[in-house]
């Protein structure tokens, strides 16, 4: 009986261990896995590179055929999610020109492009990605900080407005505060015989208002030449870089024209040369003309007319009409 017992006992326990085991199973197979990735280095249109931080929650649909091809969901998504992903956001992105757009005015819709293109394209046969959140973009910090500081001085005009209209506002109350109470002080005065105590009281409360509205034209006068001088300083680097852009093509006009000159000259060498073998070849073929030739500048210099020897009769008669004399076989 004891025996009996102890066998029925292993029994259900070996049963009961199966069924859990294949409950893990059925939860391993039917349970969502949830990847978070920093995709970096993604390039827009402009060349500014972004980073996006990107959650995917997904499911196997074949344990099997996954097993088969992947060690681990993490190996999966090491060798497949996260280089599929940056390929299909780098081919969104490069469609967005602007990084000011992507900023602004179309960051939903890049966001929309992202999350459709990775929800149609990111999974495959044994896998089915159910969700895409995009956690983050993140812009270049030297875009970032430049935005920033364009932004807090916008802000900084509009609270200088603000507050110029509130003092202002401020300061025209106080007038007709000070009025009024300058009328009443008045009319006690001439009532209580100390008029001229109130007009003095009603004058210095009326310089500490216009000290006070100076102050605030000082400030705003001071703002408005800090921001011209900056737009001047921007500006003037503009020029500058255009200037250098300007001498550096004149330099090039200079060049070319030089190089332009030296082929020139190159040709004009050329071609003296040539017509120094043609007449090298000439007096060659024809000794009687290069005698002639050389008697001619011999008698050049004493004023002598030297006709050539031979059977040509033409010859002299060709330079007498300074034509090219007629080439004859002197045998």
């Amino acid at each position: 009986m004891k025996y009996s017992l102890i066998i029925i006992l292993s029994g259900l326990l070996l049963i009961n261990t199966g069924c859990r085991q294949k409950t893990v199973e059925e939860v391993e197979e039917n349970y969502d896995k949830v990847h978070n990735n920093l995709i970096s280095g993604v390039r827009l249109g402009d060349g500014v590179p972004l980073n996006l931080s990107i959650n995917v929650r997904w499911k196997i649909e074949n344990v099997k055929i996954f097993e088969k091809q992947f060690q681990s969901v993490d190996n999966f998504n090491d060798l497949i999610l996260r280089p599929r992903m940056k390929e299909l956001i780098s081919n969104v992105s490069y469609e967005f020109e602007s990084v000011d757009s992507v900023f602004s005015n179309q960051r939903q819709h890049y966001i929309d492009e992202v999350k459709d293109k990775l929800l149609n394209r990111l999974g495959e046969e044994s896998v089915n990605i159910k969700e895409v959140i995009l956690v983050d973009i993140l812009f270049p910090k030297t875009y970032t900080d430049a935005m920033e500081k364009k932004g807090l001085q916008q802000q900084e005009l509009e609270r200088i407005r603000i507050q110029n209209v509130m003092d202002l506002e401020k300061s025209n109350a106080n007038r007709k505060k000070a009025e009024a109470d300058g009328k009443v002080a008045i009319a006690q005065a001439e009532a209580q015989g100390r008029l001229e105590k109130i007009q003095a009281k009603t004058e210095e409360s009326r310089r500490s208002i216009e000290l006070a509205r100076a102050e605030t034209a000082k400030q705003v006068s001071k703002k408005r030449s800090e921001a011209e001088a900056e737009r001047k300083r921007i500006m003037a680097k503009a020029d500058l870089a255009q200037q250098e852009d300007v001498k550096n093509l004149e330099v090039q006009k200079v060049r070319d024209l030089a190089r332009a000159e030296l082929d020139h000259k190159k040709q004009l060498v050329a071609l003296e040369f040539d017509e120094q073998m043609k007449m090298a070849n000439l007096c060659k073929e024809n000794p009687i003309y290069a005698s002639f030739i050389v008697n001619r500048e011999l008698a050049a210099k004493v004023d002598i007319a030297i006709l050539p020897t031979g059977s040509d009769p033409t010859v002299f008669t060709d330079v007498i009409n300074h034509r090219m004399p007629s080439i004859t076989d002197p045998h």
